[in-house]
């Protein structure tokens, strides 16, 4: 799985160099089915996650949550 993120990340690192948006969803995997299905994925091949790529809308409500983060000092030393 490690080759899939690093591509993931370079994905997005690339998009935003070129002024795009992107997000990442793992929770699609809950609907492999119906993604294979629609998109023609073979049964031989593995859907991992989807993203979306685009431009961001920072007035929409679901771009407005903001989470708690522990101080990097509790969780990492060096």
């Amino acid at each position: 799985w490690l080759d899939y993120g690093m591509f993931l990340q370079n994905v997005m690192l690339a998009a935003r160099a070129r002024g795009l948006d992107t997000c990442p969803q793992a929770a699609l995997i809950q609907f492999h089915r119906l993604i294979r299905q629609e998109v023609g994925i073979p049964e031989n091949e593995t859907l991992i996650c989807g993203m979306s790529l685009g431009q961001a809308d920072p007035e929409a409500v679901e771009n407005t949550l903001r989470t708690e983060r522990a101080p990097l000092e509790e969780w990492v030393s060096f």
